[in-house]
């Protein structure tokens, strides 16, 4: 035989104190318990409605608190000027690289690559990659347009390469937190400096979450699914 558990013990005792009482009070006390069960549920339902309903995918990565994202507009590899809030109601993959970058901007534009060709088409057609150069002397269009044909980006119309003058450029880099180093036209400067920057922007414009370019493109491409869902 079981040993009724606490939980049992009080629910016995609770019906054998009910049974006790006069038939006139518990006819009094059923209809109130029925409302309290009653309310109990809708309110446990509302929760769960709300829960549901929050709208905020469930993303990896260091939460941006959906900041509003800093508007710009560059010109990108096709010699199209190309501005943030173009592309409000997608979701933005935006990065920054140098195009003579030897390691990481490498990484960053194949991770994107296969994220990116990771998605469903209708996926596809809602998601944004934008890289802003931070070696503007050296990152010229066609420059731009040889990094994205070597990374198989070429192709990809939702796929831009941004560039400007340094003085345009300073207020975006500032904004997103990059800090490259001088211009390394000059002799005897340092180069404009690694950053491994990826961030992601839903369709109202407010910045989600932050990554590094180590992400797995599964991750990012599971991301992108969840905003654009």
């Amino acid at each position: 035989m079981e040993t009724p558990t606490d939980t049992d013990e009080a629910r016995i005792d609770a019906d054998d104190v009910f049974a006790r009482l006069p038939t006139w009070c518990r006819a009094h006390l059923l209809p109130t318990l029925a409302i309290g069960a009653a309310l109990l549920l809708l309110i446990t339902l509302l929760a769960a409605r709300l829960a549901l309903g929050s709208g905020e995918a469930e993303l990896v990565g260091t939460d941006l608190g959906n900041q509003p994202a800093p508007g710009f507009t560059l010109t990108d590899q096709r010699g199209q000027a190309v501005s943030l809030s173009d592309f409000r109601g997608k979701a933005i993959v935006l990065t920054f690289i140098y195009t003579n970058c030897p390691d990481v901007c490498p990484v960053i534009a194949r991770t994107l690559q296969i994220a990116y060709d990771g998605l469903s088409e209708d996926a596809q057609d809602d998601v944004v990659l934008l890289a802003v150069t931070i070696d503007p002397e050296r990152d010229t269009a066609e420059a731009l347009r040889a990094f994205s044909a070597t990374h198989n980006l070429a192709a990809n119309p939702n796929w831009h390469a941004l560039r400007a003058d340094r003085a345009t450029l300073e207020p975006v880099w500032a904004s997103y937190g990059i800090h490259p180093g001088p211009n390394w036209a000059t002799p005897g400067a340092e180069g404009p400096g690694h950053t491994d920057a990826i961030y992601l922007i839903d369709a109202e414009g407010r910045q989600r979450v932050f990554l590094r370019a180590g992400v797995a493109p599964q991750v990012l491409a599971d991301n992108l699914e969840a905003l654009v869902d």
